[in-house]
Parts: structure tokens; sequence; C-alpha cells
């Protein structure tokens, strides 16, 4: 089902590709041209860790998005799960953001697919002494206090 979803998005005129990982950062799907699964985790556990300061400051971030090597990322976060696109241009970022509404809200509806992703849920506490932070991750912390 949550495949469906991932082509509507990748049929998005300039989005490169995209895809869904878990509360873990395990990538659960993918379409398009992304780098190895490896890279994508490291990535996800990154944005993971800046939703995790975010929640213990009791501010939700629902949505991330920045510049990262020559490509747009754009993620959607739920619950459970992390929505992930990749485009070239910020031209199509408003049709993009409706369409990852579109797929993130069939996503949850998909029994099996949130089943799935509630296995593996991770502590947002935990989620951020994972690793050690970089410098960007330092600044984005200090402004949250």
């Amino acid at each position: 089902m949550a495949d469906r979803w991932l082509k509507e998005v990748g049929n998005v005129d300039g989005v490169d590709g995209v895809f869904l990982a878990n509360g873990k950062g395990n990538i659960l799907g993918k379409l398009g041209h992304l780098e190895k699964d490896s890279i994508l985790e490291k990535l996800t556990i990154h944005m993971l860790r800046i939703i995790a300061a975010f929640h213990l400051e009791d501010k939700n971030a629902s949505e991330i998005e920045f510049y990262w090597e020559d490509r747009y990322v754009i993620a959607k976060h739920s619950g459970n799960f992390l929505l992930v696109t990749f485009c070239k241009s910020i031209n199509i970022l408003s049709l993009l953001r409706i369409t990852l509404n579109v797929a993130m809200a069939n996503i949850l509806e998909d029994k099996k697919m949130t089943k799935t992703a509630s296995k593996h849920v991770a502590d947002k506490v935990l989620t951020l002494k994972r690793g050690v932070f970089d410098d960007s991750e330092k600044i984005l912390i200090s402004k949250l206090k």
C-alpha cells in the first residue's frame, strides 16, 4: 500500500526520489534516484534527532525542510513514520507539500503499515542521545533553549 503513495509523490514533476522510514531510521520503502540505504538511514537519524530536540521542548516538528547535496529535502513526520522527499527545484514545493499531506494521511490509514511501524517506534529521548551532535545540531538545540 505504501508503494502506491510513494509512486504518487514520485510522480510529482521535479521529484528525484522519496522514501519512507520508521521511528528508528530503518527504510521501509523507497522510489527514485536515491543514495544507498546506509546513507539514507544516517540522514533519517539526523532528522529524527532534530524532531526529538523539538519534542523535548514540547514543540512539534511535523515537517523539516533543508538543502542537502544539491537537493531540497522535505520530510513529513507522523508519530511512527518519516516520509522524505528529494527534489532539485524549489518551484514544486507547494504542490509537493499537498501531495505529501495526502500520501501521509493515506499511509497512516493503512493498518498493516501502521502496525509494522509501531513495532519500531523509538523513544524520542533515546533517539536524541544516539551518536554525536554535529555543529549544526548544536546550533539548532541552542536556539530551542
